[in-house]
């Protein structure tokens, strides 16, 4: 890399003027940093047109695993453009283009690009420590097929999570505008930008370690997969309600419908729907949203009508049953017994077979 720094008393810029290269691909990057009452910075990456094989091959070795298993014909070039203003931060822009010319993927089956089409192994971890392996498929009891679940569970998913998911190509950069204005703000990390794309390909392809390279890798997949047509939006939806944790060893909409409900996934409610999204941020938090009668605490009542509000917006529920809705849910599966105490619950009674 060859590069001009300038130091100032509240700034440090990185003039645009210079260069850099890894393997095959040339890059010119430019940023600057105001410090201050009102902070202020930039970036900017732009790099040079390469053949796609190239630029995988280019990518650092031990960094990235399945990117660098992908072969392609073509070129690619990547820009990337960022500003933020402490005094507007509503005048934050954010730019990521990967732009292809004459691009095909060559060996998409090999590289892995395809798993997701058919049945295949879920390995979950938690801090490097393997917990547990199920099948997402068929062969697996609780996989449920996309159209044997809820459309109210769906809907709810989509507008807490990802609301664009069906109309996007993976990215929803105005959603990851807002998040680096919120973070910025509050100083540390208080809101996310990813699409459901971007936590189902996470979790299906990469290990859990949180660094830049496997963020980079993340966008790169999703990118190839999205961009590729590779995976139906229907195919990917129906996998991310399958393994997403729903509780504490709780994954997959299946087995979170037993759990709570002691029902199986088509039989939802509205009200057990959204309670269900609720918990995506933080599921094995679940006993929190509980009082000690088993009824749903009153914080929760804002989310409901948040969440049904923009349903009732998006007509995927209808006038009646947003009046109809009440922001508390029932508990009858194994959660019932981790919530209310054990004298609470009544014994089975012995007339019913």
């Amino acid at each position: 890399m060859a590069y001009s720094i300038s130091v100032e008393e509240n700034s440090v810029t990185l003039d645009s003027v210079s260069t850099g290269k890894i393997a095959a691909i040339e890059f010119s990057p430019g940023a600057n940093l105001v410090l201050g009452n009102s902070k202020k910075c930039s970036l900017q990456l732009k790099t040079n047109p390469v053949s796609a094989g190239d630029f995988f091959q280019s990518l650092p070795e031990g960094m990235f695993g399945t990117v660098r298993e992908v072969k392609a014909g073509g070129n690619l070039s990547y820009n990337l453009s960022f500003s933020y203003d402490g005094s507007i931060p509503d005048s934050t822009t954010f730019e990521s283009v990967l732009i292809r010319d004459r691009f095909s993927l060559l060996n998409a089956a090999e590289a892995g690009l395809l798993r997701m089409n058919s049945e295949f192994r879920q390995d979950v971890y938690e801090n490097g420590r393997f917990i547990r392996s199920f099948s997402v498929g068929p062969s697996n009891p609780d996989f449920t097929p996309l159209d044997k679940i809820s459309t109210h569970f769906r809907n709810a998913v989509l507008t807490s999570e990802d609301g664009n998911f069906f109309f996007h190509r993976g990215f929803n950069e105005e959603a990851f505008r807002g998040a680096i204005i919120a973070d910025i703000a509050a100083g540390k990390f208080v809101r996310g930008g990813s699409t459901i794309s971007m936590q189902l390909i996470k979790n299906v392809y990469l290990s859990r370690r949180k660094t830049i390279a496997r963020k980079a890798e993340e966008a790169l997949l999703v990118w190839l997969i999205e961009n590729n047509h590779l995976c139906s939006k229907e195919r990917m939806m129906e996998v991310y309600l399958n393994i997403i944790e729903l509780g504490p060893g709780v994954y997959g909409i299946g087995e979170a419908s037993r759990f709570y409900f002691n029902k199986p996934p088509a039989a939802l409610s509205l009200a057990e729907s959204i309670f269900l999204a609720s918990l995506l941020p933080h599921p094995k938090w679940f006993k929190y949203s509980f009082d000690k009668e088993g009824n749903l605490k009153p914080y929760l009542a804002d989310y409901y009508r948040v969440v049904s509000n923009f349903m009732l917006r998006k007509n995927l529920i209808s006038q009646e049953e947003h009046d109809a809705l009440q922001a508390n849910v029932k508990l009858e599966g194994y959660a019932k017994m981790m919530v209310l105490p054990a004298d609470s619950i009544p014994p089975p009674d012995p007339s019913v077979q």
